[in-house]
């Protein structure tokens, strides 16, 4: 559900991560009332306030000269002055509740969120910036391709990929596992 900041206790988040903490409890609310990004919560089910985890995504454009010929050639944007992108730009879990498959289950409901989007207005591709290994190692088990290292990791899942990927589980009948890799 999308953060409500009068309703969900930000103050009372923390997933470990200074910076990921940081972004809900005093960036995300004025980044949604600006409308520059959309920042997406799960909350306990005994408790309407209590943030157990939460992610941002926001529209990102590139220009031609930002990406390599590979990458245009892969997302079949030779020659477009602008290319749209989706950026994930925060996930975050509760600490006490980490390990339990809620990081799957955001990411899960941020990339169904980004294809209808993509779908709706246009965007080739979600980005995101992982801030340390083991969450590149998460998110590389969805797909996502390092994009560049330098000055900053980011990585990039096209969009094809995704909805083929949910266009493939989706004609096999969608068996609970392969809907778990989604």
């Amino acid at each position: 559900m999308p953060l409500d900041p009068n309703l969900h206790d930000r103050g009372a988040f923390s997933c470990g991560n200074a910076n990921v903490d940081r972004f809900l409890q005093s960036t995300a609310a004025q980044q949604a009332k600006y409308l520059k990004s959309g920042t997406f919560v799960l909350l306990r089910t005994d408790s309407k306030q209590q943030i157990l985890g939460f992610y941002s995504l926001a529209q990102h454009g590139y220009r031609d000269s930002e990406l390599s010929d590979v990458t245009a050639r892969v997302l079949k944007v030779q020659g477009l002055k602008s290319i749209p992108m989706i950026l994930l730009g925060q996930l975050g879990i509760a600490t006490d509740f980490q390990s339990r498959g809620l990081g799957r289950l955001l990411l899960r409901d941020a990339l169904a969120r980004s294809l209808s989007v993509a779908q709706e207005i246009g965007g080739v591709a979600i980005i995101t910036d992982p801030y340390d290994a083991k969450v590149r190692h998460f998110y590389a088990r969805f797909g996502f391709q390092v994009l560049h290292e330098h000055p900053f990791l980011r990585m990039l899942l096209p969009m094809r990929t995704l909805a083929k990927s949910v266009a493939q589980i989706r004609a096999r009948g969608a068996s609970s596992t392969e809907t778990e890799r989604l």
